[in-house]
């Protein structure tokens, strides 16, 4: 998720633990280019004893093969091409969930890049931009292709993120697929998870966004691991503190960090019984001391959802 699941918070989530693969959020070509931003983001450097995976938000074959040699002179072997984005000024482009509507073009991208790259590609997508029938011409073009995954989330792309992940589809999606298909939508509990996988047992893995910012042990508890309130608490402490510790040497000033940190807050809340007051807490800090002490006040002090 682009301004969240950065290096910083991969790196500090992965200390709680349960998460295989972290794809990171999306690099794309500006002006010919690709930002030092993106290259820092997925410097292995930045993503130490992590398994990642760059993705690439495109729709050129020549975007795609940039990219592509860039993550493979870093040392990377699989490339994931974003096919789900569904961000009006994004998809107007023919990028994200905007290119699904165009079965042709992504046969051509795929043919283009597949004789001129070696890369692993997977594919992560919505069911369609204007309508849920769209993915069933796209899945043809990506069974005829070398396609490592395809990873799906069953909404259009003109929901944006309103309504519900229609997970009835997914069934016929995997008897029609050619490749491995993974899962992503509305995952928030593990007893969703758990009975999405009882459903679809040939799923290969569950891709977490928001679910996961909202409840950073949601991976662990996916797998079965249980944590009692005061390791719970202790765990969330290190890590909103280490994200904190990471972005102040970051970012430029304490309102920069202030804003940057209240976009976390906008789902850590949700982990506290009264998660209106305590995002308002946080809103309300001025400095990055007054920040410091609400969070220890609020993580270690305040009640927390399926816990006490």
């Amino acid at each position: 998720m682009q301004g969240y699941t950065e290096a910083i918070f991969r790196s500090a989530i992965n200390r709680i633990g349960g998460i295989g693969v972290f794809y990171a959020p999306f690099i794309r070509i500006e002006n010919g280019e690709i930002r030092k931003k993106y290259f820092a983001d997925i410097a292995p450097e930045n993503n130490r004893g992590l398994q990642v995976v760059p993705q690439v938000l495109a729709n050129s074959a020549a975007d795609i093969l940039q990219v592509a040699n860039a993550v493979a002179a870093m040392g990377y072997t699989e490339l994931n091409w974003n096919l789900g984005c569904p961000f009006p000024m994004v998809a107007k482009r023919q990028l994200g969930a905007g290119l699904l509507p165009y079965p042709e073009k992504i046969d051509s991208i795929l043919t283009e890049v597949e004789a001129r790259s070696d890369i692993s590609l997977s594919v992560k997508m919505r069911t369609g931009y204007l309508s849920p029938d769209e993915i069933w011409p796209v899945l043809d073009v990506l069974n005829r292709h070398k396609i490592k995954e395809i990873i799906v989330h069953p909404q259009i792309g003109k929901q944006m993120y309103n309504g519900e992940a229609d997970s009835s589809v997914l069934p016929e999606i995997i008897a029609k697929a050619a490749h491995p298909v993974a899962y992503n939508g509305d995952i928030r509990t593990a007893e969703q998870a758990h009975l999405l996988i009882e459903k679809n047992p040939t799923v290969t893995h569950l891709m977490i966004g928001r679910g996961l910012l909202c409840n950073p042990f949601l991976a662990l508890e996916i797998a079965g691991q249980t944590l009692n309130g005061y390791n719970r608490r202790n765990l969330l402490m290190n890590f909103v503190g280490t994200i904190a510790e990471r972005q102040l040497d970051h970012l430029q000033g304490a309102g920069h960090f202030l804003q940057k940190m209240t976009t976390y807050w906008e789902y850590w809340s949700a982990m506290f019984d009264d998660a209106h007051r305590a995002l308002k807490t946080i809103k309300k800090c001025r400095t990055v001391e007054e920040y410091t002490d609400k969070v220890q006040d609020i993580v270690l002090g305040w009640k927390m959802n399926s816990i006490e």
